[in-house]
């Protein structure tokens, strides 16, 4: 159903002081990725005290990943007298980079390099804050799922775009590092349905905790925590069907997850496939956080009120290693 009560444009708004006045310990961004018509994924973040950064440092980071091709990544790093920001809702600008909410939708601007975009985020399915809530990192989810479209530039040439966004936002002053080896996160989207998950890895391989959001236009099916605060009711799991090893960094992960939810008269079962890794980033610093960023192949199976739908589609997925 919906939520009246939580304010959610204030809970995308700043939470950090600002200045920084923790520099070593404070956290606080705002990420945007879009599956684009050209078949092109591309990643916006707007941070405030970049943790990939020593000193940390306000910056903002693009990248692109083109089908088969090498990654495009580009940053640009700011002084903290070049960066504004609200403590009402999202309006953040650095130098001339900012991503804004304007009602009905957002709109977010980069180029650095020759690179970036000017793009429009319409608010589509229901939104999610943590806050209130016993979450280790507080994150608020305004936007699950919602059409895009606007201009991406690649060497200076403009080409017009469409596609499916989504927006969430992070802030903080913990680290989940020597709490779990792993974790996997994204998100299945469909025309009717989206689904969030995260799923964190013990120092044992293990699966210790898996969650999901799941939301409709109208409706916050599923949060994060219900599993773990109702699980009489409401019930999720995650399954490592296969691995692969990257030669590079050298981590052993999932090619092949599955994770199943249930909730009232809503039960789902999500397939994804990892197809292609297209981002390896290995931290030069401890603490820091290697990464990867891999394209995948999803099926969404949903039964909801005794009917059953199946959806494929292509989506873009990450797995983060915490080092202390």
């Amino acid at each position: 159903m919906m939520n009246n009560t939580t304010n959610y444009i204030k809970a995308d708004a700043t939470h950090i002081d600002f200045p920084v006045t923790n520099r070593e310990e404070h956290f606080e961004w705002w990420y945007f990725d879009a599956h684009l018509d050209n078949g092109d994924y591309l990643v916006v973040m707007y941070s405030l005290n970049d943790t990939r950064l020593k000193p940390r440092q306000p910056s903002v980071r693009f990248n692109i990943y083109e089908k088969g091709q090498p990654e495009i990544s580009r940053i640009k790093i700011y002084t903290e007298d070049e960066v504004s920001t609200n403590y009402d809702k999202c309006d953040v600008k650095l130098g001339e980079e900012y991503c804004r909410d304007c009602g009905d939708h957002y709109e977010l601007y980069t180029l650095i390099e020759g690179y970036g975009a000017k793009l429009k985020l319409n608010k589509k399915n229901h939104p999610y804050t943590s806050e209130g809530t016993p979450s280790p990192m507080p994150w608020t989810v305004a936007v699950p799922s919602g059409d895009i479209e606007g201009e991406v530039y690649k060497k200076g040439v403009t080409t017009q775009v469409k596609g499916t966004g989504y927006h969430d936002h992070n802030w903080g002053d913990k680290t989940l590092a020597g709490m779990a080896k792993n974790w996997y996160w994204g998100k299945v989207h469909s025309a009717d349905i989206s689904v969030d998950y995260a799923v964190v890895i013990d120092f044992d391989d293990n699966i210790m905790m898996a969650t999901a959001l799941v939301t409709d236009s109208e409706n916050l099916i599923m949060s994060p925590t219900d599993s773990l605060t109702s699980p009489d009711t409401v019930s999720l799991t995650a399954v490592i069907n296969e691995k692969m090893t990257e030669a590079s960094m050298g981590y052993t992960f999932s090619k092949d997850l599955t994770i199943k939810g249930v909730k009232d008269d809503l039960s789902f079962i999500a397939n994804i496939k990892l197809d292609e890794v297209v981002m390896i980033d290995k931290s030069p610093q401890v603490p820091g956080e290697d990464a990867y960023r891999y394209t995948a192949k999803e099926e969404l199976i949903v039964t909801h009120g005794g009917i059953t739908k199946t959806y494929h589609s292509n989506g873009l997925h990450e797995i983060v290693y915490p080092k202390t």
